[in-house]
């Protein structure tokens, strides 16, 4: 006899194992993280499943489901908290993708412009209040980390000249990296929001499976498309660099980075 957990693993649902997995790595690397920001690991995952699950079975009004959020984590952190923004920002995506999985069943480049919204709150990243006191309170975290390693390299036995050049080298790596953080931060942040919407999505397949609703649509990396749109982020990216307006400049290097990221995506998937 075939059991309910054999038809789920072949039906084109996650594994619970993979599942559980998935979870097991987002709860240990938010415990390895500096608060609040560690809460994100846990949240977004969440509130993406529960709003895709939400616009998949009700429609538009699974849109209550990131507000909700939203609320909840102003009334518990208030609006000046940059990381409270993330939440309703991915859970709008989460319930973008709820909302196309039976009109569309698109591929992985449609989802990828269903980011738009985590794409937009990178963008404006830098023109927040408090970016300036997150820059430089991961500036800290990183100089710890860089005494951390030279105190590491004394004590396994570099000494002269070795620890010498050790330390320029740590010195110059602190110096570039003070010069590009403010540029590269929006998107590494926006990274990181796209796979915990992509941990998200797992998990709400996987809920999928437990519900008996069908499965979510899946998709192979070779099945990549970005959308054709994504190419007017870059040339807006671009000619902000060009037109040197440097209030701006953050926002267009998020341009830039995450539209050349994702057609880099398409060109190595269609390989």
């Amino acid at each position: 006899m075939t059991s309910t957990a054999d038809l789920l693993g072949r039906s084109g649902y996650p594994s619970l194992w993979r599942t559980a997995l998935l979870v097991a790595l987002l709860v240990l690397f938010g415990l390895q993280s500096p608060p609040p920001w560690a809460e994100l690991w846990i949240i977004v995952p969440a509130g993406v499943a529960a709003s895709l699950l939400a616009g998949w079975r009700f429609g538009a009004w699974g849109v209550l489901v990131p507000v909700a959020l939203f609320g909840a984590a102003l009334a518990l952190e208030g609006p000046h908290s940059l990381w409270v923004w993330w939440i309703p920002a991915t859970a709008l995506t989460g319930v973008w993708m709820g909302l196309r999985e039976e009109i569309a069943r698109r591929g992985a480049g449609g989802r990828a412009w269903m980011l738009l919204p985590v794409l937009l709150l990178a963008v404006g990243l830098p023109w927040m209040l408090h970016y300036p006191e997150m820059l430089q309170s991961l500036e800290r975290e990183l100089k710890l980390g860089d005494h951390e390693f030279l105190e590491l390299a004394r004590q396994m036995g570099s000494t002269g000249d070795r620890l010498t050049a050790i330390e320029r080298a740590v010195s110059d790596n602190a110096k570039l990296r003070g010069q590009v953080l403010p540029y590269v931060l929006p998107s590494a942040v926006f990274v990181w929001m796209a796979l915990l919407v992509w941990a998200g999505r797992t998990i709400a397949a996987r809920l999928a499976g437990a519900l008996r609703w069908p499965a979510l649509a899946r998709s192979r990396l070779s099945d990549w498309r970005l959308p054709d749109a994504a190419v007017w982020l870059f040339l807006v990216g671009a000619g902000v660099v060009v037109a040197q307006w440097s209030s701006a400049t953050p926002a267009a290097w998020t341009f830039l980075l995450n539209a050349g990221l994702g057609h880099c995506i398409r060109g190595t998937a269609g390989v």
